[in-house]
Parts: C-alpha cells; sequence; structure tokens
C-alpha cells in the first residue's frame, strides 16, 4: 500500500504538491489516450485530505502534449464539490481565472478528473 502524505487543508496539500507536479523533471509520460491514474502513478505525485485522495502530475502524451491532470476521488464526491476543491488546491499557486479553460471527466468510481493544457503548443523532441 502506498505512504501517501496526508494534510489538513486542500490549501496545505496543494503547496506541498503542487511545485513538486509542475516541475519538468517530475512530469509523467504516459501512452496514447491514457490518463492520469493514482493506482499507477508513486505517493510522491499523491496527497489525502480527509476522506479525499488528491492525484495531481503533468500528463506528457506521445503527441508531447503536455497537460495538467488533477484527479480527486472519495466517498460522496460530487461534481460542484470537486470544482470548489480544485479552486482551493489550487489557490496559492495557479488560482482559477475567467477565461482558462478545463476539461472535467467523472467516473463511476467517484472520481472526478480535471484537466488543461499546460503547454501552448506541443513540447519539441
Amino acid at each position: 500500500m502506498l505512504a501517501v502524505s496526508e494534510h489538513a487543508t486542500f490549501e496545505e496539500a496543494g503547496q506541498a504538491l503542487l511545485p513538486f507536479a509542475l516541475q519538468p523533471t517530475n512530469w509523467v509520460s504516459t501512452g496514447l489516450g491514457q490518463s492520469l491514474d493514482e493506482a499507477l502513478v508513486p505517493a510522491a505525485y499523491q496527497r489525502q485530505v480527509g476522506g479525499v485522495r488528491i492525484c495531481a502530475a503533468v500528463r506528457v502524451s506521445p503527441r508531447l502534449e503536455a497537460e495538467l491532470q488533477v484527479l480527486f476521488r472519495g466517498p460522496g464526491l460530487t461534481l460542484l464539490k470537486a470544482a470548489e476543491l480544485l479552486e482551493r488546491f489550487l489557490r496559492l499557486h495557479l488560482p482559477l481565472s475567467p477565461n482558462t479553460e478545463w476539461r472535467v471527466v467523472t467516473d463511476g468510481r467517484k472520481g472526478v478528473r480535471f484537466s488543461r493544457r499546460w503547454a501552448s503548443t506541443g513540447l519539441q523532441a
């Protein structure tokens, strides 16, 4: 079982996890069409606040497209509640702005994944 760091608030979790996840040496490469899955990434990319698990990383696709993905998973988590948690999680490093586009995907296991393009164009190899 992974030893995931626990925090008292979502702001504190974001302050601890985001600088690590946003550092290019910590970006995660995935296969075509794959998304970030907390079961597949090391504990360093995850945090726990109460009953909510958070997983955050910049995912680099085989086409060298970089996107920030933040996944929230917990009992009774709704889309609206997850959006509030995202705002709190990002508050100190990446405050949400009105014209920032985020994609949202929910799954049957009570998880909500938010993603947005991190680099404006594909990376160059």
